[in-house]
């Protein structure tokens, strides 16, 4: 019984050792076999990349190295494409580098180009021919002559900018009472355009209270802008105008006293109508103007007015200018030879 015991452990050892005979051989075969594999696999990737830099680089791959058969590679031709891939990536970079500062070289000699250029067009005078100049505006034969009642105020020095940047002369009938707007006054008359007298307080019952009120009146608002300007003007605008229906004076008798003074005075035969309403619109306002302009036989005189709230005449100023000057009209401040226009006059 104990002999048929050791006679089988006997035959299990034999059989396990017969096993690992058979398989053992198997599984190094396989190990080696997947080793290799791996070791192609690595060694064709690293060709493979050499390859590609060179080709990026415009460098040709050594003939002693195969993209195909990497087995057939030594490490050293492998190093030595690897060395010679690295070399061209570094060249490479130069390249990029040579081209970027190129670039940047161009870019400034173009941007100094530029600049000469622009300065040689700033300052070199245009030679016959580069432009055709425009042609002058002919004028009509008719003369406008705007002019501007009530100021100074808020707006005068905005009506002022406009007209200097046009380059027209206006008159203004001003209101003093004091020295309040006295820088005003003396842009006015520094500026060119031509300072008339419309009243000290332009209250209509004060001012046409009797004849010696209006005397009054007419003697003070002189007085006051001659004192500040130093301009001793006779240009009168009644205010309400000649014609108006709230004095308690004979007008005839207004006159005679400022014909007996030197004085002469000026309606108008065209206007904005922003008095009667300081809502209208630049465009109506202008249309109104235009409108008159355009029918009067002769010269115009057009009534506008400088007041702290009438801002859209003020807007409206500049279309009304380049229409009129655009359709040829002069543009002149009153002056001893401009019409008068009175809408009343003595019999």
């Amino acid at each position: 019984m104990k002999f048929f015991k050791n006679f089988t452990k006997i035959n299990i050892l034999i059989g396990v050792i017969a096993l690992s005979a058979l398989v053992l051989p198997t599984l190094v075969t396989f190990w080696l076999t997947k080793r290799n594999d791996a070791a192609d696999e690595k060694l064709r990737n690293i060709a493979a990349q050499s390859e590609q830099k060179m080709i990026v680089a415009g460098t040709d791959l050594p003939n002693d190295i195969s993209i195909n058969n990497p087995e057939e590679n030594s490490s050293q031709d492998i190093q030595s494409a690897a060395d010679t891939a690295k070399e061209s990536d570094e060249n490479t970079v130069k390249v990029d580098n040579t081209k970027e500062n190129k670039k940047s070289t161009n870019i400034e000699t173009v941007q100094l180009e530029k600049d000469t250029t622009d300065s040689t067009a700033l300052t070199t005078p245009a030679t016959a021919g580069d432009a055709t100049p425009a042609e002058p505006v002919k004028l009509n034969g008719k003369k406008v002559y705007l002019t501007f009642d009530d100021g100074p105020s808020d707006n005068t020095d905005a009506i002022l900018d406009i007209l200097a940047e046009y380059n027209v002369k206006a008159t203004f009938f001003v209101v003093v009472a004091d020295d309040s707007r006295a820088d005003q006054l003396n842009r006015i008359v520094a500026e060119g355009h031509t300072i008339g007298l419309h009243s000290k307080c332009h209250v209509y019952s004060t001012i046409y209270k009797d004849l010696f009120s209006f005397e009054k009146d007419v003697s003070q608002v002189h007085n006051n802008v001659k004192r500040i300007t130093g301009v001793d003007t006779k240009y009168y605008r009644f205010p309400g105008g000649s014609s108006n229906v709230v004095s308690d004076v004979s007008k005839k008798a207004c006159v005679e006293y400022l014909h007996d003074n030197g004085y002469e005075y000026y309606d108008w035969n065209a206007e904005s109508q922003d008095a009667e309403n300081m809502y209208l619109s630049p465009d109506q306002l202008n249309s109104n103007v235009m409108r008159s302009v355009r029918n009067n036989e002769g010269n115009s005189i057009v009534l506008m007015h400088d007041l702290d709230d009438h801002n859209n005449t003020v807007s409206a100023l500049p279309a009304l200018i380049e229409t009129l000057q655009a359709e040829g009209y002069e543009l002149c401040p009153i002056d001893e030879n401009a019409p008068t226009f009175q809408h009343y006059m003595p019999e």
